[in-house]
């Protein structure tokens, strides 16, 4: 009859925002002094309008599956999580245990597709393909979750019980993909502002024509 809440092994923490170049620039700044660099790389990755789950694996199996919540305590939705095919149930070689953390959503023809079979039922429609998956995955009955044309792409790692946990960001993507899980293929190495910005610029004109919503580019030194 309801959810039962999740407190993360370790929080979800939300993401810090630019809106233009200068911002951007004081960003690059911040962290190279931090970091007492003068040149950093950033893997520059899509956000997807989605929202964020994390996933526990142990040897491979998911035991567990939660929202983000307020980034301290989601809700378990492990049933509902393991109707999503794009998910697996089993990683290939896996740690022992491992916290994946991804984005479900809806993609723009699943979404559309889905919205025209609720009018013909008669059935209520869905603003936008965020409010859909959102609605989609809290559905208290995990057979209804199953007929709705969820995803997920992966971007992390939470806790992690292996001592070769993967040194960058760009390492942890290839590693995620090598257990089985679905990565952005728009993911890519960026070196200093202006190729950071040159991505951005890049992914704008296409955002149109990609399958899915954005709501912004994410950028991890």
């Amino acid at each position: 009859t309801q959810f039962t809440p999740v407190r993360h092994p370790l929080p979800m923490l939300s993401l810090s925002n630019v809106f233009d170049a200068e911002e951007f620039g004081d960003f690059h700044r911040r962290c190279a002094e931090q970091l007492g660099l003068e040149h950093l790389e950033f893997v520059a990755e899509p956000k997807l309008d989605g929202l964020a789950i994390s996933l526990i694996y142990e040897h491979g199996l998911l035991v567990r599956a939660a929202t983000r919540g307020d980034g301290t305590t989601g809700e378990d939705v492990t049933a509902n999580v393991r109707t999503i095919r794009a998910i697996p149930l089993r990683l290939r070689a896996a740690p022992a245990l491992i916290e994946v953390r991804g984005e479900i959503y809806m993609d723009k023809r699943g979404f559309h597709a889905m919205n025209a079979r609720q009018e013909a039922a008669g059935l209520k429609t869905f603003a936008n393909p965020r409010n859909a998956a959102a609605g989609s995955l809290r559905q208290l009955d995990a057979r209804i979750t199953a007929t709705r044309p969820l995803t997920m792409c992966c971007y992390g790692i939470g806790q992690f019980d292996d001592s070769a946990r993967p040194a960058t960001q760009w390492a942890t993507l290839a590693f995620l993909r090598e257990l089985g899980l679905r990565v952005s293929p728009e993911s890519r190495v960026v070196s200093g502002v202006e190729q950071a910005l040159a991505y951005y610029r890049e992914l704008g004109a296409r955002r149109a024509a990609l399958g899915y919503e954005i709501d912004g580019i994410v950028y991890k030194v």
